[in-house]
């Protein structure tokens, strides 16, 4: 079997039928047919694609995948049931699975755009930077004339932290399209990555020329200038974890060797060891802090601007109810006096002036609570507040103490981690902050 149309024969109308039942929601109706089908011919790799995708859209993930194992078996050069399995395992999180399929389609298939394409989107959601900058290149080269394609192999280079091929890229788009905002911003943000601040600055200015209220354009401007902004955009912020959901979970947890979370569910439950307290996790992300918790006599508020990231949080099944919206705005609009805890695990490397952040917290706490925050370290000899080139800010210990004494809390302790989490191979120091609000015993 190929990846072409193949004739129309009187049994692929009626595989086509049965297709089109599934795209109208038929599913009943449609099961029906392909088990008629299946009985006449049995084997058909084709059924089997159009079975993972009935048991998909049924919520039947294992008949999903005992149905995808079943139509790459059958047909193992077939590049379209490939990469529909491969698909298939994507939605479902199994990108370890799905890559291999993926790179077995690329290898019979290389030059098929419409198998190269899926591909680079099954290596972007795997993670996988050496997989999906090569098949970003190879895609670059089949279809030259979209510069959608240029600008995503621009951005891989980027991450893989080539920000000098990355300008190139962008350097191209703009000779083509000066006005271009996609391509302005992404060579504002290798031309920042490089210390090429003029052109940062006149790329930021054209940005803003189009539209100037836009606060992340606003953000770029000031670091061309050699500023440091007190926050990121929350615009920013979404962008960048609204695309890393899927394997957040592994990264932090695996690679990055990140146990922040577990720190603080650790000393929550050692202090209410009877479970009965409330918590407001801050940038809950994927809801690590409510995992490591599990449930309480009490309930669990998240809050985050990524509506990939809730979503995932949400099956856990231990938070009571999310809200989306930035760290910030939940801070001013939370009544006082309402939480046992609040945590917010490295979430204020992106927020940065913590001014408003501590005193807040303070205000949202029951008396004898606790906010538990994590910081990346900023060293003794450099300013309170640094924005590092990774674009997250990083805080002075002492600095910190100080703005927590200074709004009101009766205690803080700092813990210093010397691996807050892995960063290009090699620790990252941080500190876990505690601080106790007076009022109630301990």
């Amino acid at each position: 079997m190929s990846d072409h149309t193949p004739p129309k024969d009187a049994f692929t109308l009626e595989l086509r039928r049965i297709d089109n039942l599934l795209t109208v929601g038929q599913l009943p109706q449609a099961a029906q047919a392909l088990n008629q089908a299946q009985a006449r011919h049995p084997g058909d790799a084709r059924i089997y694609l159009l079975g993972m995708r009935l048991a998909e859209m049924a919520g039947n993930g294992p008949g999903a995948l005992v149905a995808a194992e079943r139509a790459v078996n059958a047909a193992p050069q077939w590049t379209a049931g490939l990469m529909e399995a491969a698909l298939m395992l994507m939605r479902q999180g199994r990108h370890a699975d799905a890559l291999p399929l993926a790179q077995r389609a690329m290898t019979i298939a290389p030059d098929d755009l419409k198998v190269v394409r899926r591909a680079v989107l099954v290596a972007l959601k795997a993670g996988h930077a050496e997989a999906a900058t090569a098949w970003l290149r190879k895609l670059v080269v089949l279809a030259p004339y979209e510069r959608q394609f240029r600008d995503l192999f621009a951005k891989q280079l980027l991450a893989n932290r080539d920000a000098a091929q990355s300008k190139a890229v962008y350097d191209k788009l703009l000779d083509e399209q000066p006005a271009d905002a996609m391509a302005l911003s992404g060579r504002i943000q290798a031309a920042l990555a490089l210390g090429d601040l003029p052109t940062a600055e006149a790329d930021a200015r054209a940005l803003l020329a189009q539209d100037p209220a836009n606060p992340q354009y606003q953000y770029w401007l000031a670091l061309a200038r050699g500023e440091t902004p007190d926050s990121q955009p929350d615009a920013l912020v979404q962008s960048l974890f609204d695309g890393f959901a899927d394997r957040f979970d592994v990264t932090l947890w695996r690679q990055l060797e990140y146990r922040v979370p577990q720190l603080v569910a650790d000393f929550l439950l050692k202090t209410h060891p009877d479970r009965r307290f409330n918590v407001l996790d801050l940038g809950c992300g994927t809801g690590l802090v409510g995992v490591c918790l599990g449930p309480l006599d009490g309930f669990i508020i998240g809050v985050d601007l990524s509506e990939a990231m809730i979503e995932k949080a949400a099956q856990h099944g231990v938070y009571a109810r999310f809200h989306r919206v930035s760290v910030l705005d939940a801070l001013r609009e939370t009544p006082a006096d309402h939480y046992e805890a609040i945590t917010c695990c490295d979430v204020l490397v992106y927020v940065g002036d913590l001014s408003e952040v501590i005193p807040n917290a303070l205000r949202i706490l029951k008396p004898g609570g606790h906010f538990l925050f994590s910081c990346e370290t900023a060293q003794e000899d450099e300013p309170d507040m640094v924005l590092r080139a990774t674009g997250r800010y990083a805080h002075k210990a002492s600095a910190v103490q100080r703005w927590c004494e200074q709004a009101g809390f009766e205690n803080t302790q700092i813990d210093h981690l010397p691996k807050l989490r892995m960063e290009a191979g090699a620790p990252l120091p941080g500190f876990l902050v505690t601080a106790r609000k007076a009022g109630a015993p301990d």
